[in-house]
């Protein structure tokens, strides 16, 4: 419940940003914040070498052992390799910075601030690596303080004091920069009272740390791919869209997108409880508790993002006109994107229970192959079809991967993972 009620707060806040961002600088403005936004998930990838993930798995695992000094183990560990790649990543980024300027926005002009992307890599890739700690520590408050919503909170207040003394564009980027200034010493914080308050016990067994780094990253490997793929499927439009259309354009699809989002607002606070859960209760090989477990949860977004479907389906230029009449040009786009985002509610946490239940090839395979029409779709969709081709490839991929993991699961587990009992006659 603590989740979900922050999963909403930081929803609401995030319309609230983007409202602001939106009446300050127009389509144009939440296109560049969007395509730099973008860069930034793209950056972080690659730093935390699916560690974020994998970090769930392993704390739940120790704890459930009560293997206590693992999990600090195991968790710097993980800091030590996404300090590394998140290094190179950062020089990388520093050394291309004009090109990748000239790729997305078609002059030089956003180089410092892709400069300053490869500079905010490895804070906001810590802070996603210790927000996922925390939830495997079952520390849901502090976990769910480390998401968007709290981003977007802090960016808003240095926003408005940075406004205040003189009104920039570019003061959207160093708001940004000073948000994860403040988030950073925090999630450190909060990190280290988690530790003290739930890990003072004592091991119940007297083993030694066993694992080996090659060990480790053969574990983390498939679940950096399964997200590096998670990303391509879930941001291709943008990249695209930045490539081939105006800032603007990509404001208005940014804006359809997010609102499409709210659908899929109760799975993703499901999910931030649940994929403890999905090991913890996996590794008791109770079938019948993990069915239960998976449906009911997968029943529980069905009954909140039905509503918001009907909503959107009625109301869908009046809900984009709340944030400027420019935005009104992406009701269909809002339609499209709406409906797929509805399906992967309707599916349930697919990829998730795959990565947490020891079929991480199985995501990665699925995602690998979803990405393939993916990128396709929006190579050609949208220099015919713009923002509205865009959305299409984005829900037919959306679409494509959650029925695969569907059937996957039902070819491994037994069961299909949608709210309903629906059965296969053999």
């Amino acid at each position: 419940m603590v989740a979900f009620l922050f999963k909403l707060t930081g929803v609401a806040i995030g319309y609230l940003f983007f409202y602001v961002l939106a009446d300050y600088y127009g389509t144009e403005g939440v296109g560049v914040f969007s395509t730099l936004w973008t860069i930034l998930l793209f950056c972080i990838i690659f730093a935390k070498l699916g560690f974020d993930t994998s970090i769930v798995k392993y704390i739940a695992g120790f704890y459930g052992q009560k293997k206590f000094s693992f999990i600090k183990i195991i968790y710097r560990k993980g800091v030590f390799i996404i300090l590394l790649a998140g290094t190179i990543i950062t020089l990388l980024v520093f050394a291309f910075s004009n090109q990748i300027s000239l790729l997305f926005f078609e002059n030089s002009d956003y180089s410092f601030f892709i400069f300053l992307v490869g500079l905010l890599t490895i804070p906001m890739a810590i802070i996603n690596y210790n927000a996922e700690s925390l939830k495997s520590l079952k520390n849901i408050t502090g976990f769910s303080i480390l998401q968007n919503g709290t981003i977007y909170i802090v960016m808003l207040m240095f926003l408005f004091i940075l406004n205040h003394y003189s009104f920039s564009a570019d003061n959207i980027i160093y708001s940004l920069c000073l948000t994860f200034a403040v988030l950073i010493p925090l999630s450190f914080l909060m990190i280290s009272n988690s530790f003290s308050r739930r890990l003072k016990r004592q091991d119940v067994h007297s083993e030694t740390f066993s694992l080996k780094n090659k060990d480790i990253l053969q574990t983390t490997f498939p679940m950096f791919l399964s997200s590096f793929l998670f990303f391509i499927l879930s941001w291709t439009d943008i990249l695209m869209l930045s490539y081939y259309l105006p800032e603007s354009d990509v404001g208005v699809y940014s804006m359809a997108s997010k609102i499409a989002a709210v659908n899929t607002l109760v799975l993703v606070a499901v999910n931030s409880i649940a994929m403890p859960k999905f090991a913890e209760i996996f590794e008791r090989n109770d079938k019948s508790l993990f069915r239960n477990f998976i449906k009911q949860s997968t029943l529980l977004v069905f009954i909140f993002s039905f509503p918001v479907l009907i909503l959107i389906m009625l109301f869908p230029s009046e809900i984009l006109q709340v944030f400027g009449t420019e935005f009104a040009e992406g009701k269909n786009t809002l339609l499209i994107l709406a409906a797929g985002q509805f399906f992967s509610a309707f599916s349930g946490s697919t990829i998730n229970i795959l990565n947490m239940c020891g079929r991480e090839k199985a995501a990665q395979y699925i995602l690998i192959f979803s990405s393939i029409p993916n990128i396709l779709l929006n190579y050609f969709l949208i220099p015919v079809y713009g923002i509205e081709g865009a959305a299409i490839a984005t829900s037919a991929t959306l679409i494509l991967w959650n029925l695969l993991a569907v059937l996957v699961i039902y070819r491994k587990f037994g069961f299909l993972t949608f709210p309903f009992n629906v059965k296969f006659k053999k």
